[in-house]
């Protein structure tokens, strides 16, 4: 862990090299994660830190983690039950009530998660049909994973979207987003015009949609 300073005030945070393109940096508990490939100095990292600095510093501050005894669905936050056994839940009132193999909180979370995008996905799906439709693109396969560093992508050679579980913990207009976003890239594959104009024809609001989300931290 790596300490950097700034007037008066520090954040402490850590850099992981892996096999990616571009560079992520993620708010965490009490540090900031940056993730990028091996052909970036240093030297650049920092100067992106001390520019965003401020900012950095003050979403440290009022990082707001949930506990271990809390879950969050929907954009909705619930008291959090675990006891050993096989999974299932059940949600009355503020209350989720869990059962899981492994007294393991964030296990059971992220199981929590999975299930609930797959049932969103599922009421979504005939309005995302009809609009599929409009600009005449079939329905994908789609695949379900916690992600760290984005919320959803598009596999062109496997002909399938990958979706982020962590949006079982937010708006559901953000995940309806991100499906069309990938649907938008299995016309047009890159960021192009072209790509912006078939996301304008899926959904008309996407821009602003996509703004707040940028904003948001996956933890």
């Amino acid at each position: 862990m790596n300490i950097l300073e700034k007037n008066g005030k520090s954040i402490k945070y850590h850099i992981e090299r892996k096999k990616i393109k571009h560079t992520y940096v993620r708010v965490k508990d009490d540090y900031i994660h940056i993730s990028t490939n091996s052909k970036i100095k240093e030297h650049l990292i920092l100067n992106l830190l001390n520019e965003r600095f401020d900012d950095l510093y003050q979403k440290l501050s009022k990082k707001q983690v949930i506990k271990d005894h809390e879950i969050r669905l929907w954009q909705q936050t619930y008291q959090f039950h675990l006891e050993p056994g096989k999974f299932e839940y059940e949600i009355d009132g503020n209350h989720v009530y869990c059962k899981y193999p492994k007294l393991n909180t964030i296990e059971a979370k992220k199981a929590i998660y999975k299930k609930e995008i797959k049932m969103m996905v599922e009421y979504l799906r005939p309005q995302i049909l009809n609009t599929l439709h409009q600009v005449g693109i079939h329905e994908l396969t789609y695949k379900y994973k916690y992600l760290k560093s984005k919320f959803g992508s598009y596999h062109r050679r496997h002909l399938e979207i990958t979706l982020n579980t962590f949006l079982a913990t937010i708006d559901p207009m953000y995940l309806e987003y991100v499906i069309y976003h990938e649907y938008a890239h299995h016309k047009v594959f890159n960021h192009s015009k072209a790509f912006y104009d078939v996301l304008d024809q899926m959904m008309i609001n996407h821009k602003k949609i996509q703004k707040t989300l940028k904003k948001m931290e996956i933890i």
